[in-house]
């Protein structure tokens, strides 16, 4: 167009396949509507990864990032991308990657599914134990994806960082919504430990998505360093609940990851779907 901008007219006619059983009931109203695959989420889509790569590259940069130069920016989000691409492969189903209810009482507001992965590229070595969980919640996914990427709410669900402080060491928005954003976060009683967050939202759903770094990993990243390194993400799908043709509520799912050591596969599971379950149970009583 004459201002330099770019107008894009999507076109999509989707025809989905389902067999009996393989899809959960709270997705169908979603998947069968246009949030799912029609044009508008791709559209959507389109318009967020141009404004990430036009922030990140430093072309627009907001007041309130830190001073971090090109290449660390660069660093970052290649590394943050890796990461939101991982989480991505993790939450999906396959063959190779098929989940299976793991909680023994089989609730279907509440039902934890794990499986089993070894030898995925950029993860670390070793058996590592996935869960997830999908839950509804009565409120806007704004008000979740809000809750949820707000460092000062972290310890009121997350294991690890509770009884913390956490702090963000470096943040670069993402995009003109400056809740899109790439951070670095410290807590207190983990020196040892970084944690890389990714927070995304448009029109047509959101994530929050970490993974652990270490500090020396952070301080080559600054320096424009590219390490291939692994990394074990989790974090939060928030997609807007569809009832009818309106928005109702919202569909929250959490995906944790542990790698296996020193305890049994059993233990394991029971230790990585506890973990999403008490997350999960905090969340709903902060939100709802």
């Amino acid at each position: 167009m004459q201002n330099g901008s770019s107008l894009v007219t999507w076109v999509e006619n989707v025809d989905v396949h389902e067999k009996e059983d393989e899809m959960h009931a709270i997705l169908k109203p979603f998947v069968e509507s246009s949030f799912a695959f029609g044009a508008s989420r791709w559209i959507a889509t389109l318009q967020r990864q141009a404004e990430r790569f036009i922030y990140s590259t430093g072309i627009n940069i907001s007041p309130s990032d830190a001073p971090i130069s090109p290449e660390g920016r660069r660093s970052l989000t290649m590394t943050a991308n890796k990461m939101v691409v991982s989480f991505c492969n993790d939450i999906c189903n396959s063959t190779y990657h098929h989940w299976t209810s793991s909680n023994k009482t089989r609730l279907k507001t509440m039902e934890v599914k794990t499986n089993k992965r070894r030898g995925d590229p950029g993860k670390p070595p070793g058996l590592h134990r996935t869960a997830g969980c999908t839950v509804e919640l009565i409120s806007s996914h704004n008000r979740v994806f809000d809750y949820l990427r707000d460092i000062q709410n972290r310890p009121q669900w997350e294991r690890m960082s509770s009884g913390s402080l956490v702090q963000a060491l470096a943040n670069i928005t993402t995009g003109p919504d400056p809740r899109n954003c790439i951070s670095v976060l410290a807590m207190s009683n983990h020196k040892e430990i970084l944690l890389l967050q990714e927070c995304c939202t448009d029109a047509t759903g959101s994530y929050v998505i970490f993974a652990p770094i270490t500090p020396d990993v952070f301080q080559s990243m600054l320096y424009g360093v590219d390490q291939d390194i692994p990394l074990m993400p989790f974090g939060f799908s928030i997609l807007p609940n569809v009832s009818g043709s309106t928005l109702d509520g919202t569909l929250l799912t959490m995906v944790f990851q542990i790698t296996v050591k020193n305890v049994s596969s059993k233990q394991a599971v029971e230790v990585v779907t506890q973990i999403v379950k008490e997350a999960l149970q905090k969340i709903i009583e902060a939100v709802n």
